[in-house]
């Protein structure tokens, strides 16, 4: 087993490297100028030349693409265009909330998934075992960002007013904020890996309230992740629901 994993790993490097490869290769094959991309009107010749000479671009793309690598390796993947902030900073603050909500899918994929494929395989043949099945048929193939719409649109307009109503977006009510954990635990002045673990943990929402004893937060927030982990995990859901049930038919 050590071997196999070992042999894994190994293969995962040039993996990883052809995709990174591609990835360069393709920003690089978009048709235009990236100086007139990033600075539109404002792009004037001077600037431009400065721009080019700034990040490199004069360069040619073996230079670029070792330069692109090496900044990889060691975290530094250059800054947004759209956010004008480094793309590593916006990672690590999106992250713990894409963490929650993928967590939250696998969750109700696998308890709701596992139920109907138990359901199922006991009521073979019966109507209760079709009706799943065209479900679960009908969840594989449905698109996610349909599916998102239409929750949002009948829970979150159709319903607005009602007990039924749940929030289609957002991860607390407005008005709602949490406390960062190192002022929480009055720890002053922190850096380097220690900031990075309490900044992550900070903003992963449900953790950060429960530390602090917001339990309205954590309901606000598992409130707000309804919508998005039934749209996400819908799919996976009808997946398992099949196997679950395949697999207790062959028992």
């Amino acid at each position: 087993m050590l071997q196999f994993l070992t042999r894994r790993l190994f293969l995962l490097i040039p993996v990883m490297i052809g995709i990174i490869f591609i990835t360069f290769g393709i920003v690089r094959l978009i048709p235009g100028n990236p100086c007139v991309t990033m600075l539109g009107e404002r792009a004037t010749q001077e600037k431009c030349d400065r721009f080019m000479e700034r990040y490199g671009l004069n360069d040619n793309l073996a230079v670029q693409f070792g330069r692109y690598l090496t900044n990889m390796v060691k975290g530094d993947l250059g800054d947004s265009i759209k956010f004008t902030r480094p793309v590593a900073d916006i990672i690590a603050e999106r992250l713990p909330l894409t963490i929650e909500l993928t967590l939250c899918a696998m969750l109700f994929s696998t308890v709701f998934g596992v139920l109907f494929g138990v359901v199922s395989a006991l009521k073979r043949n019966s109507f209760i075992d079709t009706l799943t099945m065209i479900g679960a048929n009908i969840g594989v193939s449905m698109p996610v960002f349909w599916l998102g719409l239409m929750l949002a649109y009948v829970f979150a307009l159709m319903l607005k007013g009602t007990p039924f109503f749940i929030p289609p977006s957002g991860r607390l009510s407005a008005g709602m904020t949490l406390m960062n954990l190192a002022k929480f635990w009055e720890m002053g002045e922190i850096s380097g890996f220690q900031k990075f673990v309490i900044d992550f943990i900070s903003n992963s929402l449900i953790p950060n309230a429960i530390i602090t004893g917001n339990w309205t937060a954590v309901k606000d927030g598992l409130w707000h992740l309804i919508l998005p982990s039934v749209a996400v995990g819908t799919i996976p859901m009808a997946v398992i629901a099949r196997m679950t049930r395949s697999s207790l038919l062959e028992v």
